[in-house]
């Protein structure tokens, strides 16, 4: 059989994984905070103080998100982090903010940003400290992670996090999207049974998802080196 390379496997560019990220990203947030603020007209006057520092909260980390964010779609990375004397960066949002949604958005934003300037050990970090309620998030802090240890060179790393990545997500076409991420990442480690066992078993359970179709390229790609 002839040995399969890890450099021979196609892999997303780091600007296209970055824009699907961003955009899975924007539509999530949008749900996320309508639910955050429809707990707050609904909690109980018992916790009022609370609930309206975090509201106070939310609202500044959303508009300082709102400024900040259309950098990084321009693929201004370093201004997106850094920001300057009048708006905050992603870093400094996620510092004072982290404890509200939009802060932690800024967060997920932030690794995505080193990522993509390539600095894999920031990216990881920061992915590996988030969490949100909210399944889905926490499966993209978890593929992101699973990025950067692609990028590490890392794989077996890579695809244990992919794998987290699709347990924990709820949303079937990510699942998919991230089990061939972890079967990619097993053969990159050239164990090809186990790779070709998840593509299998991505089309047999995702049939018509992306993830579905690239599993099918990637088997028949093995089975011609073999």
């Amino acid at each position: 059989m002839t040995e399969i390379k890890p450099d021979t496997l196609k892999q997303q560019p780091v600007k296209e994984k970055l824009v699907d990220q961003l955009l899975y990203i924007v539509i999530k947030y949008k749900t996320a905070l309508i639910i955050t603020l429809a707990l707050i007209i609904t909690a109980g006057a018992g916790i009022f103080f609370w609930i309206r520092y975090q509201d106070t909260s939310e609202k500044e980390a959303a508009l300082h998100l709102s400024r900040i964010a259309p950098l990084v779609d321009l693929g201004q990375y370093r201004a997106a982090i850094d920001g300057d004397s009048k708006i905050p960066g992603l870093k400094k949002i996620d510092e004072k903010y982290g404890h509200v949604l939009s802060g932690k958005m800024a967060g997920l934003l932030l690794a995505n940003t080193y990522y993509a300037l390539r600095q894999p050990d920031s990216a990881l970090t920061v992915f590996n400290r988030l969490s949100f309620k909210n399944k889905d998030l926490s499966a993209a802090a978890l593929a992101g992670s699973g990025d950067c240890y692609t990028e590490k060179k890392q794989f077996d790393n890579a695809a244990k996090a992919y794998e987290k990545a699709a347990e924990t997500a709820e949303n079937s076409t990510l699942k998919a999207q991230y089990l061939a991420s972890a079967a990619d990442s097993y053969l990159a480690t050239k164990d090809v049974k186990k790779a070709s066992d998840f593509y299998t078993r991505i089309i047999a359970d995702y049939p018509g998802s992306t993830g579905a179709i690239l599993s099918q390229r990637a088997l028949w790609q093995i089975s011609g080196q073999q």
